[in-house]
């Protein structure tokens, strides 16, 4: 894995610099890198928590992408929290007026979640919907399922797209 403290800096919360070479030098070498959400340097705030879903919207538009899959603890986003509302429907397919929508009405996360919840990964992930990369949230719980979305095959979960 590769500690986004070591390569990146933030601004206000958002990326600003992003030293990509021994990202660029693992991809050169067949490998699979392995970033998350890190505890970074802000030149505003001192510190921040960037989260990974900031972080994958932001490397899937610069490395062009051809698609983004998150990996969630539910089948994939939900009209409302399936945790906490019994009969919430899953939403297989979201355009990025879907999610603009869908952003007002979902559940706040709890205080634990500071890169807030469900809600925090639509925010997140619009600038690479904007940009046309396709977005599969599936649950990373069941048995490859992150594997198969990667591959681009179809899992139980929610797509989303430009329009």
């Amino acid at each position: 894995s590769i500690a986004p403290s070591s390569c990146l800096i933030t601004e206000n919360g958002r990326i600003k610099e992003f030293a990509d070479a021994t990202l660029k030098r693992y991809l050169s070498m067949g490998f699979i890198p392995v970033l998350y959400g890190d505890v970074v340097l802000d030149t505003k705030l001192g510190f921040t928590i960037l989260s990974g879903d900031q972080l994958v919207s932001h490397l899937a538009s610069i490395f062009h992408a051809k698609r983004i899959v998150v990996g969630v603890d539910v089948d994939g986003v939900y009209e409302s929290d399936p945790k906490t509302h019994s009969g919430s429907q899953l939403l297989k397919n979201l355009t990025l007026q879907d999610i603009k929508k869908l952003q007002t009405k979902l559940d706040k996360p709890d205080a634990s979640d500071v890169t807030g919840g469900m809600q925090g990964k639509l925010i997140e992930l619009v600038p690479a919907v904007e940009q046309g990369i396709p977005i599969a949230v599936v649950n990373a719980a069941k048995s490859n399922y992150v594997y198969k979305a990667l591959k681009g095959e179809p899992v139980e979960g929610t797509i989303i797209r430009k329009g």
